[in-house]
């Protein structure tokens, strides 16, 4: 036994009790998981908060062009500033998606498949943990790791590649659990991941860690492991490729992560433990667990914890990855631990239950299509501030907040800069932060080597200090919390 802080760690997966292994194989879908899926599609159905993230209405954006040029951008289409540069729209699919649903019911329809995307992860993600956890243990686990994804519950491609990723990395622990490789059909679940999210990578690297746990194994052919775990892997990385970027595709999240400006955009910046949240709720309970010497943890499986730990600690993004890949890959060594199988919810009431939800859920998605949003989670109100910047001036060069670069694009105008962090680079983002964070003089170079006209910044912003102060500038706009200056000699008359 290895041990660390009195958490326990066995020699290999292989010391996981045989009786628990491949558990309720082929057991079917259980009601309790018809209801966890049907029960989060309707509150994520009605969750405003899922339209919060303005990079939603650029990505719906880019489905547009995609749908109206029945092809992926090749270079940058909507700023002003990148001009044609060369633009690799990563997550083409999702965002086609999106701009499908726009079309078909407005942001309403965007919110139906952003709560799909949800309850269908859910219910997966249950179904996995009830295989190997006795019920009560299995919800528990599954809300926790939600609560860790809560933050990212956004109407963006990350959401919509959450089945993706919940259905790979559950078919390589059920691999595991059942001691063989994945099957080949699991392959086109890699196929719609890589043109929808960089998350992907992790589905490409985690086979690996398998391999290794699996040539661990007492008794193991590892000649036979390595033949069909390492197959699967190339098929896997072949697939991979099969995107519009070829070879760079695959490795556009190794690009983005060295990208050392990221930590100035909130969602890359380090989780925030000043206020409790989801992340601490599971280092505390992993600690728990730990020093009771209960948990029995696999190496490789420990291994993994660590790593995921560590990128939500780097990233919040990543606590999404950490809420729903831990529950994937902790769940057979913590039934283990238990010493106690799945349960089954099959009785009656259950079942009641079940259709019960189902009829809510087919209730819900009409009334969610019928009734109206508030205009801050539609673009209308910000829309509404820009109708009183004239046509002539809108078609200008304006200095945008970093935020509002998606709603301007929603509405037609070429910004400044926007959520596509990739695509204007680390030497931009670092001058843009320099002039939109009180440098005078880079301020002024600015606004003259690129023409600037006009700026739009929240109300709150340092900026709207520095250009209320600026001669030959003036206030155009003062509403719904946001503010246009306007130079003085292109005001309307």
């Amino acid at each position: 036994m290895i041990r660390l802080p009195g958490l326990a760690a066995a020699h290999s997966s292989a010391d996981i009790p045989p009786a628990l292994i491949g558990h309720r194989r082929g057991a079917g879908v259980d009601p309790a998981v018809v209801i966890a899926g049907c029960l989060l599609f309707v509150v994520v159905l009605f969750l405003p908060l899922t339209l919060s993230d303005n990079d939603t209405l650029w990505q719906i954006r880019t489905g547009d062009w995609i749908l109206d040029h029945h092809a992926i951008p090749a270079t940058d289409p909507f700023s002003f500033t990148a001009g044609d540069r060369r633009w690799f729209a990563h997550e083409w699919f999702a965002e086609t998606l999106m701009a499908l649903a726009f079309r078909a019911a407005g942001m309403q329809g965007v919110m139906v498949l952003a709560a799909a995307a949800t309850g269908v992860t859910g219910a997966m993600l249950l179904h996995h943990a009830w295989r190997f956890l006795p019920g009560f243990y299995a919800i528990a686990a599954v809300m926790l790791g939600l609560s860790c994804a809560a933050s990212s519950l956004l109407a963006r491609p990350h959401l919509l590649a959450w089945p993706c990723l919940t259905l790979w990395c559950g078919a390589l622990v059920a691999a595991r659990a059942d001691r063989r490789a994945p099957s080949f059909a699991l392959l086109p679940v890699m196929l719609v991941w890589v043109n929808m999210h960089g998350s992907f990578m992790l589905g490409l690297l985690l086979p690996g860690a398998f391999m290794i746990e699996a040539m661990l194994d007492r008794g193991a052919d590892r000649g036979r492991v390595f033949r069909s775990w390492g197959g699967f892997i190339l098929a896997a990385w072949a697939v991979a490729l099969i995107n519009p970027d070829f070879l760079a595709g695959v490795l556009f999240p190794y690009h983005l992560i060295g990208m050392t400006n990221l930590v100035w955009i909130d969602e890359w910046r380090p989780s925030d433990f000043s206020r409790f949240g989801a992340v601490e709720l599971v280092i505390l309970v992993a600690l728990r667990l730990g020093f009771s010497g209960k948990v029995v943890l696999p190496p490789v499986r420990l291994i993994l914890l660590l790593g995921l730990i560590h990128l939500a600690l780097t990233h919040g993004r990543h606590e999404q990855v950490l809420g729903i890949v831990g529950v994937l890959v902790l769940a057979e060594p913590l039934g283990a631990s238990l010493g106690r199988g799945g349960a089954r919810a099959s009785d009656r009431r259950w079942r009641y239950l079940s259709a019960g939800m189902t009829m809510l859920a087919v209730v819900a998605l009409p009334a969610r299509i019928a009734l109206p949003l508030s205009p801050e989670r539609t673009g209308a109100a910000f829309s509404a501030t820009l109708d009183a910047v004239p046509p002539s001036l809108r078609a200008q060069p304006v200095l945008n907040e970093y935020g509002l670069g998606g709603q301007l694009i929603f509405a037609g105008i070429r910004p400044f800069i926007d959520g596509r962090a990739d695509l204007y680079g680390d030497a931009f983002l670092t001058r843009y932060v320099r002039v939109t964070s009180g440098d005078r003089s880079a301020l002024d170079r600015a606004l003259s080597e690129y023409g600037i006209v006009w700026t739009v910044f929240p109300a709150s912003h340092t900026m709207i200090a520095v250009m209320d102060e600026k001669p030959g500038w003036r206030r155009l706009v003062d509403t719904n919390g946001t503010i246009i200056h306007v130079r003085e000699d292109r005001l309307p008359r």
